[in-house]
């Protein structure tokens, strides 16, 4: 590990080039496992690790990246983990010696953790953990995580390679349009990781470098660590029945420069690419010193898509305080009644009434509060990207949650306590997350601010020990009602000076305290909050719904020189005196909006209510489809991504399935019947099966064939049930070719059927060389692109 790291920070490291590409030109055959293929044909690729290693590359990566058991699995394989990674890792050997460093290849499972998939974040763990152990038992020198395009995901595989192994961890995600599928820029990539431990973070595949220079550009922005890149050759074109990748090794080894200048350390290339592409890209090489390290004070916080910063720099942050069943009877109750619909109004209305972050707890005495924070982190996160505060003391309630949470989140909180300290604090480190610590301990909470500023200091320095960083430290300085003594509360404010001075972390205070067991308590709440900001307050936590307490945090900010071109008090002032439109009463605007934001719960009194006065047919139609369109349009946008888009589908089948039952035997008239399908060889399915969700929603009868069909399969339930439309869909370049085949036989047997095409290889390009009748780019424009077709 120490070799490794060691010669990055010395040198930029030259890793090799694409693995599937040569092993295809080697014989390995389209829709084969390469693995499997490896074990009865071990020369192939032995040739291919020469070359590279011939080509000057300093790092050989192993021939496992589809070594997992739940991809083995698709080829009955899944016991045979331990001996792919094992031989793998010994070809590499054996063929490099100690004349370059071995990275352990490790790729996704095409499964995300739940709710968005099937399989628990724990259970990802444990696949991830059986092929780390077996490569390090194999001798690598480091973990490759690549490719992987769910943070949820890529968060288990680095979790179970840096608690399982001890070798460095590289991580690797691939891009479209800016962020990961499920929505995460690379900046958030960044910070979620680098907390979790990552060595080195970077991008591949996507598409050639000119795309990935952006990308890199923003990973260097967010942090310090040594960065990764390893881009395709450019896109594949088609060309006289073979696959071309465009780029050339000069045209490749041109951004190499640029590359290095952003803190690249560890440069390779992936799809397309050969021993020629690494060597070009070898030579351009020069030893660059890496940017210095950032000395900020920020605190950044995250969810999957959306960051939050506090520190003294930027805006005071409002903290949403309402998800809490200790003082609110109707949280209390739905939490009782497993009713997180309840749950969700109130986080949707937090966030419009503008809160930055949410405090979730979920503290309800007599419930297992573990298994109540697990809930209460997927249903949040899949409906909305506002970062969430974790709010337990329970350990094992926190550690579930944290395990959840697809982000960087705040643990509110610890305390000066021995048993807090020692429990809570390594958690934190374990998870890469932030820490809220309150001044007190075993005896209670100091009435002079000296005191408090010592158990804060006791905090920090403990924090600090087991390795968190100063910016994930923050301090409560806590505040007591004004009914017992106003002048008390000076001594908080007192504390929040001492501790932004000395200690020089990041305040939260809980608000509402100061004004408990008082009449007109919004009066304390704005005029304290306005001299705890004086004092270096950066966030407060409070009500969203007082609309005061956000001019009190713009007005705040502007006096205390937070917001030097007034752009935000302005902004607030604005919205304030605006006139405010009451919210709509129309059922079918209200039908709308819950399928849009996915909320299940409420759908079914809803529609019979409509039922009353609307026939099923235009609820149908005014009330499911504009949802469904508009969710597919945003998503077309990047304005919303794969969670937002699977949950208003799930909510818009079950309305149009409890309409349909309400409807006469065949009066819903079918818009077409639609066959989907991987095509031979390839077993990835996940657009595809976006674009089923949506097309389902739509009114269309689809019939899904699943992955790795053969031509024969299409043509035979096309004929059986009178299709319409056949879609295509490939990922792989090696795959794709069989579009050409199922079109070609659509021809040959004189089938009145239409071909759409997609994938991520696919262009518009190779869809009208090889005839398709339509090309979809995302499922967005799958929608609008079937409804041409059936109209022509």
């Amino acid at each position: 590990m120490a070799d490794f790291l060691n010669s990055l920070y010395k040198q930029v490291l030259l890793s090799d080039g694409a693995l599937g590409t040569m092993l295809t030109q080697k014989g390995l055959s389209p829709g084969k496992s390469p693995e499997l293929w490896m074990l009865e044909n071990p020369l192939p690729l032995k040739e291919i690790h020469r070359d590279y290693l011939k080509a000057g590359a300093q790092v050989i990566q192993t021939n496992t990246f589809g070594a997992n058991r739940l991809k083995l699995e698709e080829y009955n394989a899944g016991e045979r983990v331990s001996e792919i990674n094992l031989t793998a890792a010994k070809i590499a050997r054996e063929i490099v010696g100690q004349q370059a460093f071995i990275a352990g290849m490790v790729g996704p499972t095409g499964h995300f953790p739940a709710s968005l998939g099937t399989y628990t974040w724990q259970e990802l763990v444990l696949v991830f953990r059986e092929q780390v152990e077996a490569l390090a038992a194999g001798g690598v020198d480091l973990i490759l995580l690549e490719t992987f395009a769910d943070l949820g995901e890529i968060r288990a595989a680095l979790f179970a390679a840096k608690n399982y192994t001890t070798l460095p961890v590289a991580c690797s995600l691939t891009y479209t349009n800016g962020h990961t599928l499920t929505g995460t820029p690379p900046d958030i990539a960044a910070i979620v990781l680098e907390a979790m431990g990552a060595d080195l973070i970077g991008a591949n595949c996507s598409t050639g470098p000119r795309e990935l220079l952006p990308i890199i550009k923003t990973y260097r922005q967010a942090t310090s660590l040594p960065l990764l890149v390893e881009p395709n050759a450019g896109m594949p074109q088609f060309i006289n029945g073979q696959t071309v990748y465009q780029d050339t090794p000069e045209q490749m080894a041109a951004f190499v420069e640029p590359f290095l200048q952003e803190g690249v350390r560890f440069i390779g290339a992936c799809c397309g690419s050969t021993p020629a592409h690494i060597e070009a890209i070898g030579k351009q090489i020069k030893t660059i010193s890496l940017p210095p390290k950032k000395e900020e004070q920020l605190t950044r916080l995250t969810s999957r898509s959306k960051l939050v910063t506090l520190g003294s720099t930027t805006l005071p942050r409002l903290i949403g305080e309402r998800i809490n069943p200790t003082a609110r009877k109707s949280i209390a109750q739905a939490l009782q009644e497993n009713k997180w619909s309840i749950i969700l109004d109130e986080a949707f209305q937090q966030n419009e009434q503008g809160a930055d972050l949410l405090d979730l707890n979920v503290g309800l005495p007599g419930a297992n509060e573990a298994e109540l924070l697990v809930q209460g982190v997927r249903q949040l996160q899949m409906t909305l990207d506002i970062p969430l505060i974790l709010d337990s003391t329970n350990p094992e309630a926190l550690e579930r949650g944290l395990q959840e949470y697809q982000g960087k989140t705040l643990i509110n909180s610890v305390n000066g306590t021995p048993e807090s300290l020692d429990t809570l604090l390594p958690l934190a480190k374990k998870y890469g997350a932030s820490v809220l610590g309150l001044t007190l301990d075993e005896n209670g909470i100091p009435a002079k601010a000296e005191e408090r500023f010592l158990i804060a200091k006791k905090i920090v320095n403990r924090a600090l020990e087991i390795g968190l960083c100063r910016t994930d430290i923050l301090i409560d300085c806590l505040v007591l009602t004004a009914a017992t003594e106003g002048r008390e509360c000076l001594e908080t404010l007192k504390t929040i000076r001492l501790v932004k001075k000395h200690l020089k972390v990041n305040c939260i205070l809980g608000l509402s305290n100061v004004s408990h067991g008082l009449p007109q308590r919004s009066w304390l709440n704005h005029t304290f909050l306005a001299m705890a900001l004086e004092a270096g307050l950066d966030a407060a936590i409070a009500n969203p719904a007082d609309t005061n307490i956000q001019a009190v945090l713009a007005a705040g900010a502007l006096l205390t020189g937070r917001d030097k071109s007034a752009q935000n008090y302005l902004m607030v002032a604005g919205k304030n005196t605006s006139l405010e439109t009451a919210a709509s009463q129309d059922p079918i605007k209200n039908l709308q909006a819950q399928i849009l934001q996915g909320k299940n719960d409420k759908l079914i009194p809803l529609l019979k209510k409509l039922l009353k006065t609307l026939d099923p047919l235009t609820i149908i139609e005014q009330g499911v489809i504009p949802p469904l369109e508009k969710i597919g349009d945003l998503f077309a946008n990047n304005q919303v991504f794969l969670p937002q888009l699977l949950l208003t589908s799930e909510a818009a089948k079950i309305a149009f399935t409890h309409l349909q039952a309400q409807l006469p035997p065949k009066s819903l008239k079918n818009k077409g019947t639609i066959i989907l399908g991987t095509v031979k060889g390839d077993i990835h399915d996940i657009g595809k099966n976006i674009v089923k969700a949506l097309l389902e929603n739509h009114g269309y009868r689809i019939i899904d064939l699943g992955k790795n069909v053969p031509t024969e399969k299409f043509i035979e339930t096309a004929h059986r049930e009178n299709a319409d439309i056949i879609g295509l869909s490939a990922l792989m370049t090696t795959t794709m070719v069989e579009m050409e085949a199922v079109i070609k036989a659509v021809h040959c047997q004189k089938l009145k059927v239409k071909v759409l095409v997609g994938g991520a290889v696919v262009t518009a390009e190779y869809a009208r060389q090889i005839g398709a009748h339509g090309y979809a780019r995302d499922a967005g424009e799958a929608v609008h692109v079937v409804a041409k077709l059936l109209k022509e």
